[in-house]
């Protein structure tokens, strides 16, 4: 009976070691692809999620936004231009719809996956993954999310009215401590401006430019919002 009550125990203690997760989810890098279709159309991007501590960023080819995470709950937004190594510091005040840290760090909002159905899990420990669902306004939402880091595996928007689907899937992921703290040092190099000293500055060629090319506004905001709109700043087609 001792025998049998010993492995009992240890199959106990086995399983929630397993299940267990040792990843450091506050510091990372995760590689993302972003396909959008439209009927026969296809086209393709690219966007890092980088987390370090109380600081978020995505990096996509041209801009990369990062928001700052303040002891008074505050965001406080950077867009960087990564070619120009320059920058455009923003106030929590100065945009719209920026206090929502979720969106921000796990590229989805709590708010929309709250809304969503869970259909299944799959995995456990560092592996798990819970699948969601939701059908809205004629869009069909499927999300596939690591429970412990709190990364989307997989997120697909899909209308069958507009004949289009947007992903955005998973590639890698590192949590390399010095590759994320380099890049955030890095961009802490850039040079930056005041978002309120533009209009003292206008003879820069570089603001110039980027306030013609609608860069500089007051949209630097998450990802995917509540409503599951995509909700990134910077992307002006």
């Amino acid at each position: 009976m001792k025998k049998a009550l010993l492995i009992i125990a240890t199959l106990v203690s086995t399983s929630s070691f397993a299940s267990q997760c040792d990843i450091d989810a506050k510091h990372l890098k995760a590689d993302y692809k972003i396909t959008n279709s439209h009927k026969a159309q296809q086209s393709s991007e690219s966007l890092t999620l980088w987390r370090n501590n109380q600081q978020v960023a995505h990096q996509s080819e041209v801009i990369t936004e990062l928001w700052q995470h303040l002891a008074n709950n505050q965001i406080r937004p950077i867009r960087y231009f990564n070619a120009q190594q320059r920058g455009i510091e923003y106030q929590p005040s100065e945009v719209r719809g920026v206090q929502n840290w979720s969106a921000k760090n796990q590229l989805v909002d709590n708010h929309l996956i709250e809304k969503m159905t869970l259909v299944s899990t799959q995995g456990s420990g560092c592996d798990e993954v819970k699948n969601y669902t939701l059908s809205e306004n004629g869009n069909d939402f499927n999300l596939a999310f690591f429970t412990h880091s709190k990364l989307v595996k997989t997120f697909s928007i899909s209308n069958k009215k507009s004949q289009t689907t947007t992903l955005l899937s998973l590639n890698n992921v590192s949590t390399e401590m010095p590759l994320i703290t380099a890049q955030f040092a890095q961009w802490d190099r850039f040079q930056t401006t005041d978002y309120a000293d533009i209009g003292d500055n206008e003879g820069d060629p570089f603001l110039a430019k980027m306030i013609n090319l609608g860069f500089i506004e007051h949209s630097a905001t998450g990802f995917y919002n509540q409503q599951g709109e995509a909700i990134q700043g910077g992307h002006h087609h």
